[in-house]
């Protein structure tokens, strides 16, 4: 099974700036690609903002070999210019924890299928040698030092009493229509990145925690090819941080370029009246929601169908029980 691709970027919801890219703000990347990953809403998303499918769950024509689909997954995450490795190693206790709480984190979690897949199948469990070898986390050395990180998560982890898994420690919930519009309206596109360098992904996450406002999480956009789009998505802790933001003065540059900002909403709404909206199913992106109620679901369907069996079943033995009633009658 090929290791994850990381999307988001891990953001601190505080004071300083899902899922991407990192500072002491540890972004999420383990070996999982880095998508367009952006929280469900009633509004379309626009085409070409269309979030790049999990590499283990985007589907394939029928007609493409299994090493002819290797090889285009291997090349599209070769599109993937951030590397971790170019960072230093480190045993900083608040930048592991940051890192890994951010892959717990009720924004990253429900959208990463590895993380979410191994979690559900050891009752939330997950060894911590596991997220060890994460390439964000792969510079964290030595692996007691990730441990000791952990033990210290005041509210999201826990670590097992051998010291060698940790998990969430309340269920994940799905959010209400009410929090995901708020995710939503609190969320910024910000265009005009350029080419991806190595450290691309870190020197952007540096850049929007400069400018204190409580962040939840930075998405580097890609596309169908895993290519750096020059663009984000930044989703604010609130969204009054989203708007001072937006009506920052003198306005935000990069490289000496005036970024383009705008509202989330404000992209998409602009976006649909290009004509450019609407998603194809075969390419939306993981949602462990979305698993958890079609699994959900399917169970009610069993039960269901199961109830209407045992009923017909009933109502065959006490036909038959009448007939033979009958006929003791009659031989009476």
């Amino acid at each position: 099974m090929d290791a994850p691709e990381e999307s988001a970027v891990r953001t601190t919801e505080t004071t300083t700036v899902e899922p991407v890219v990192e500072s002491t703000t540890p972004a999420i990347e383990k070996d999982t690609v880095e998508g367009t990953a952006e929280m469900s809403t009633s509004v379309p998303a626009p085409k070409d903002e269309e979030e790049v499918p999990d590499t283990n769950t985007a589907s394939e024509p029928a007609e493409v070999s299994v090493n002819e689909d290797k090889k285009e997954k291997k090349g599209k995450k070769g599109n993937i210019v951030s590397d971790a490795s170019v960072l230093p190693s480190s045993s900083d206790s608040a930048a592991i924890l940051k890192q890994v709480e951010f892959y717990f984190s009720d924004q990253n979690l429900p959208k990463d299928k590895f993380l979410w897949t191994t979690a559900s199948a050891n009752d939330g469990w997950v060894p911590i040698s596991t997220i060890a070898s994460f390439s964000r986390m792969r510079r964290f050395q030595p692996l007691e030092a990730i441990v000791d990180a952990l033990c210290q998560s005041k509210e999201l982890l826990e670590v097992s009493e051998d010291r060698e898994k940790v998990r969430r420690r309340m269920p994940l919930k799905q959010p209400a229509p009410e929090e995901k519009a708020t995710a939503f309206m609190s969320s910024v596109y910000v265009k005009g990145f350029g080419e991806e360098t190595p450290t691309s992904q870190f020197d952007i996450e540096n850049f929007f925690e400069g400018f204190g406002l409580g962040l939840r999480q930075v998405r580097l956009r890609r596309d169908g090819d895993k290519k750096f789009k020059g663009s984000v998505f930044v989703e604010f802790a609130t969204v009054d941080e989203a708007e001072k933001f937006i009506a920052y003065e003198p306005k935000p540059m990069w490289n000496d370029t005036e970024l383009e900002i705008m509202s989330k909403k404000s992209y998409v709404d602009k976006k649909a009246a290009e004509g450019k909206t609407g998603s194809s199913k075969d390419k939306r992106p993981f949602d462990a929601f979305r698993e958890m109620n079609n699994k959900k679901r399917k169970a009610e369907d069993d039960a269901e169908e199961d109830k209407t069996e045992k009923k017909s079943a009933r109502g065959v033995r006490r036909g038959r029980g009448r007939g033979r009633g009958k006929r003791g009658r009659g031989r009476r």
